[in-house]
């Protein structure tokens, strides 16, 4: 039965959108919005939604996020803090952002998931010649210990956390490929999808794991799992197995009867078709320089380059170049399409004007979650679209590597 969850807490961005959303999936990392606000002018905000079950969890501010763990029937007080962007670091180097939460009614869980985090982090920092060099297992009996006298856990969601974080290490000190670790740790023992511990470590030892039939007798819910896994990965490697791929999943779904691995299927597949090529494109209507409204659907009729961009850098001045080359090639046969964040958008009018770009630039504005409906990850981040606004290829290269080819690829 679910029970309801609230999040008071004050960020450092005003009428920023806030969201908390809750990983029903951590196989596919599938996020599901519980509850949706804006912060006020002082940056605080209240988050209400409902959840069956603990799960990891995350505070959206904008499209920045911090991770956090949510249980039923609990209410925290939080504050976060998002960075202001540094221009001089790259996409990847730039500043988290943080989360304090200053007092929870979850008896305790979250506090002892961080700190035993910390320890654990602590002894691979101090210890890590010892325990990954030498392969001391006697390391791992101290981070257990330490965990033991100073936050006496006794929470079932802790502990589990804390086994599979350790065996995590256990399986780089052992040296056998992971086997030990999965007979001790995975086989015969019950699946734990909400314990990201446990699913990132299954992600490491299983990708290239070969099941046997007696395994799969044994632990029919992870052999189902590992299928799914490895299928997916299967998927994106080899253009030709597509179908093949779908309809093994399909065939698993149906056989099983487990509704756990009936959703991971049915989000893995539903993760396949969102860009599948022929996909629907998610459709949009931005302002241009003029103000005017603009929809990705008035170019139904083109193949339309569509570019996303924030800050400029030698590598998107680079990439303009490039993308304008290609646009006095392909002249009227292409449409290109430029959508700018609301931040930069003055930058890159100007930039368009000096450089005398011809094509749309439209203003991303607040409609900032079309970022996360084209899911895009880094900036600039490319889609080729074809005639009736289908996805041809999602993301495409840069225009300074291979998008030219690709284009031409699509269009014939």
């Amino acid at each position: 039965m679910a029970q309801n969850v609230t999040v008071n807490g004050r960020v450092n961005k005003p009428e920023a959108l806030i969201r908390l959303m809750v990983c029903d999936d951590l196989l596919n990392m599938h996020e599901t919005a519980i509850a949706e606000t804006y912060s006020n002018e002082q940056g605080y905000f209240i988050l209400e939604g409902e959840v069956e079950r603990i799960m990891p969890a995350a505070i959206y501010v904008g499209l920045e996020s911090v991770d956090f763990v949510v249980s039923p029937g609990a209410s925290y007080d939080v504050g976060v803090v998002v960075p202001d962007p540094d221009p001089s670091l790259s996409y990847f180097e730039q500043p988290q952002p943080t989360l304090r939460v200053k007092s929870a009614t979850d008896k305790g869980r979250y506090r002892e998931l961080v700190l035993s985090e910390m320890i654990i982090d602590d002894y691979v920092l101090n210890y890590f010649d010892q325990i990954y060099h030498r392969r001391q297992s006697r390391y791992l009996d101290s981070i257990r210990t330490t965990i033991d006298r100073e936050l006496h856990v006794t929470d079932p969601y802790v502990l589990q956390a804390n086994k599979y974080k350790i065996a995590s290490i256990q399986m780089a000190l052992n040296a056998d490929g992971g086997k030990k670790v999965i007979q001790e740790y995975y086989d015969g023992k019950p699946v734990l999808y909400d314990c990201l511990p446990y699913m990132d470590l299954f992600k490491d030892l299983f990708k290239n794991y070969t099941l046997t039939k007696e395994f799969a007798a044994r632990n029919p819910e992870l052999a189902d799992m590992v299928n799914i896994y490895q299928l997916r990965s299967l998927y994106y490697e080899d253009y030709q197995s597509r179908s093949w791929v779908k309809s093994q999943l399909q065939s698993i779904s149906k056989q099983s009867k487990s509704k756990a691995t009936k959703a991971l299927v049915a989000n893995t597949l539903e993760r396949f078709d969102r860009f599948a090529q022929g996909a629907d494109a998610p459709d949009f209507t931005l302002e241009n320089a003029n103000g005017s409204n603009v929809k990705l659907s008035d170019y139904k009729n083109s193949m339309i380059v569509l570019q996303f961009v924030d800050g400029i850098s030698n590598t998107v001045a680079h990439q303009f170049q490039a993308l304008d080359e290609l646009h006095h090639q392909w002249q009227d046969s292409v449409q290109i399409i430029t959508v700018s964040t609301k931040d930069q958008i003055a930058l890159h009018q100007r930039r368009f004007k000096e450089h005398r770009y011809d094509w749309p630039l439209l203003n991303l504005g607040n409609d900032i979650l079309l970022l996360e409906r084209y899911q895009v990850r880094t900036f600039p981040e490319y889609f080729i679209i074809l005639p009736e606004t289908k996805i041809g290829m999602a993301p495409a290269p840069s225009p300074d590597q291979t998008l030219g080819k690709h284009v031409t690829r699509l269009y014939k």
